[in-house]
């Protein structure tokens, strides 16, 4: 390891970067145990309560005056790899669109990144409310704030490995049972942490004279030494004596403001793998000189980074703008197209940096939307989703699940989950969240934890062989 990631931990561990918990700053860690190579976990969720029949389970008008299911825009339905995935309009190819402009191939996506995922169509989030369908897909109960997925993971990792921010908070549901720190990267302010003294990073002068910083810098030491001297507690003393360490050499922030600032990838290495009805709008220059595809995938490079480099083991982060109440063909497009994008941004993205084998993507919304259009042309909140899930060992580019003609939930069959039965056969199980998350929570190990105990998930939702 080198030393300035050893600073950086210690930096990160003591300044509000990383709040982990006592175990994870144990003197018994050492530098081997302060990075972490994988597996990583990033939730993905779409804020307000997506509409899958755009995506990935895909619907056609139903029959009869008054049709169980409305659809104003879709005309045919393309099964790829059991996908039911919307494929044409009345004027031509379905294209996700951010207004007029074409952003996503919902047939493309399936046919190339989208092999990775294993999509549940049908999942009943046994809501309609935006906080309890949130929480219920984050963490696996709708009546107990649980920790999320993504912090129960975290803090399995950190019970071994003392990584300074193993969770990385930037979705809207981020509980953590105190069993790991949530840690919000300070993303632009970062060049500011690593240079005090100026107003603004790029300024040619600092605030304050040489001699000036030089008397702060030596103030600073005496208080820390005198802190030092004072700390009588183990913990204390540990936590002062790391501070008083990565105080003295600079590399940590420097290791952090390196990840923050690191050159954005370059649009060509993204090209081959863009829709092609979509990669002249995706590679055009935006104001601020970024190409558009690699300006979406901003916040979502800075968490990629933090995997790659080892200080981070998972990540929750969120888009909104899919509650369309109004206007739901065209508002539930632009929020689709550019939660797509961000998808395929993740995928290839991750390939590129190495991480793409050891990454698992979890994809979720608050619930689904009404089959029938109201008044003003929207869709209202409907308990029925989809949900998608790539990672190492997970076979995707298939379903599992299915909706009726109608969007009601069918169910999956016991003996067989690749197979559906009608909603009142009993032979059959109606998915919930509770039966993902404990699925989820095998395979990711986090059943093993010392702390799972503490958060059980509803006896209800019993072991499904959803995962294999």
């Amino acid at each position: 390891m080198t030393m300035e990631r050893r600073n950086f931990i210690k930096l990160a561990g003591v300044t509000g970067l990383s709040l982990l918990f006592p175990w994870a700053t144990s003197s018994r860690a050492n530098a081997d145990e302060q990075t972490w190579g994988g597996p990583y976990f990033l939730h993905m969720h779409a804020g307000g309560g997506w509409d899958p029949t755009m995506f990935c389970d895909g619907k056609l008008t139903a029959e009869g005056v008054t049709p169980d299911y409305e659809n104003k825009l879709v005309t045919s339905v393309q099964d790829v790899g059991g996908i039911p995935v919307p494929s044409q309009t009345k004027d031509g190819k379905f294209l996700l669109r951010d207004n007029t402009n074409p952003v996503e191939d919902p047939v493309h996506f399936f046919q190339t990144v989208g092999k990775s995922f294993l999509v549940f169509n049908g999942v009943d989030t046994q809501t309609n409310n935006h906080d309890t369908g949130t929480q219920g897909v984050a963490c696996g109960h709708n009546d107990v704030e649980l920790p999320s997925l993504a912090a129960l993971f975290a803090g399995y990792i950190a019970q071994t490995r003392n990584i300074p921010m193993a969770f990385l908070a930037g979705g809207y549901y981020n509980r953590t049972g105190d069993v790991v720190g949530a840690s919000r990267f300070p993303g632009d302010k970062v060049p500011l942490l690593a240079q005090p003294f100026m107003a603004n990073p790029n300024d040619d002068k600092p605030l304050v004279s040489d001699f000036a910083m030089q008397r702060i810098l030596a103030l600073r030491n005496d208080r820390l030494v005198d802190l030092q001297q004072r700390a009588t507690l183990p913990r204390n003393k540990r936590t002062i004596n790391a501070l008083v360490d990565a105080s003295r050499s600079g590399g940590a922030l420097g290791l952090l403001k390196s990840v923050a600032e690191a050159p954005a990838p370059a649009i060509d290495t993204f090209a081959n793998d863009l829709p092609p009805d979509c990669k002249a709008y995706l590679t055009a220059a935006q104001n601020g000189g970024n190409p558009r595809f690699i300006d979406m995938g901003r916040q979502l490079e800075t968490i990629l980074r933090c995997f790659a480099a080892g200080v981070s083991a998972s990540a929750t982060w969120a888009q909104g703008g899919f509650d369309t109440h109004s206007n739901h063909d065209t508002n539930q497009q632009t929020a689709m197209a550019n939660f797509v994008s961000r998808i395929r941004y993740v995928m290839l993205r991750a390939q590129q940096l190495g991480i793409k084998d050891k990454l698992y993507v979890l994809v979720t919304s608050d619930f689904g939307r009404t089959p029938r259009y109201n008044t003003g042309n929207g869709k209202d909140h409907w308990n029925v989703t989809s949900v998608l899930l790539a990672g190492p060992g997970v076979s995707g580019g298939r379903a599992i699940g299915k909706t009726d003609s109608g969007q009601k939930a069918m169910r999956v069959a016991k003996g067989n989950v690749a197979q559906t039965v009608a909603d009142n056969d009993s032979n059959g199980v109606r998915m919930h969240a509770g039966h993902l998350h404990r699925e989820m929570r095998r395979v990711l190990n986090v059943d093993k934890a010392n702390f799972i105990g503490q958060f059980p998930l509803p006896a209800t939702d019993e072991q499904i062989p959803l995962l294999g």
